[in-house]
């Protein structure tokens, strides 16, 4: 999803008015809601992204909308129920069009692609600024942080089907899978901010750093054996290692 009005790709189910945000589960609202309810979405990232988050008020979003002020009371509830929409909002549309992706993905080059989605997530930079200026708020708010942690785990989930896993929610239970999914996401929100500071840093360096570094990470069972195992060197076995068996 961007910030200046563009639509992701991923289809919903269109509802006349959605129903109060559940925080264990995350759908991008904005595909979802009438017009009326994505301009004022739109709004509020693009001022939270220009001006941070002390300058969200309803007034401004109405403004920067050209939408009547009580539409974000009936769509969202209140300020708090429209600041819960935009960090549900923020990346997700990245995420679901990489899950898509990667859905057709070879098996033997996976490993290859998910360094690609890291590199697409990474270079989210309007996305990525609207989530870090929110960070501070969402750090003094328990009810917040309760949200994003349960969103980090659908993230996490994500990538280890990015991986191959066919059960992504059971492959959280394993600590080496989980830690790995962890690592994935903290790459992407660390290159993000360097990113974010100079937009000219080339983000192929640290994703092809990266793709090798998974060679010995991911398990076998989890993407084609060709992508995982490299060729054995000076006439070895060519077994594979211990954390890809």
């Amino acid at each position: 999803m961007r910030i200046d009005g563009e639509v992701g790709s991923a289809t919903r189910t269109t509802t006349a008015r959605p129903g109060p945000h559940d925080a264990s589960v995350f759908t991008d609202p904005l595909p979802a809601l009438p017009e009326t309810a994505q301009n004022l979405l739109i709004a509020a990232k693009r001022i939270i992204a220009a001006q941070g988050l002390d300058a969200l008020t309803l007034n401004s979003v109405s403004a920067a909308s050209g939408e009547n002020k009580a539409m974000i009371a009936y769509y969202f509830g209140n300020k708090a129920g429209l600041v819960a929409a935009v960090l549900d909002s923020v990346i997700h549309d990245e995420y679901v069009a990489s899950q898509d992706r990667m859905k057709e993905a070879d098996p033997d080059l996976r490993r290859r692609q998910v360094s690609d989605e890291i590199r697409r997530m990474a270079a989210a930079t309007d996305e990525f600024r609207v989530f870090f200026e929110m960070l501070p708020h969402v750090l003094r708010d328990e009810d917040l942080r309760r949200r994003i942690a349960l969103l980090y785990r659908w993230y996490w989930g994500m990538k280890l089907e990015w991986l191959g896993a066919a059960d992504p929610t059971a492959a959280l239970d394993d600590p080496d899978l989980l830690g790995l999914a962890q690592l994935l996401s903290a790459v992407i929100d660390g290159l993000a901010v360097q990113a974010a500071i100079d937009p000219s840093i080339d983000l192929d360096n640290p994703c092809r750093a990266f793709a090798r570094m998974l060679e010995g990470a991911v398990p076998a069972r989890m993407v084609g054996a060709a992508d995982v195992v490299a060729p054995a060197a000076d006439g070895a076995s060519g077994d594979p290692p211990a954390t890809a068996r």
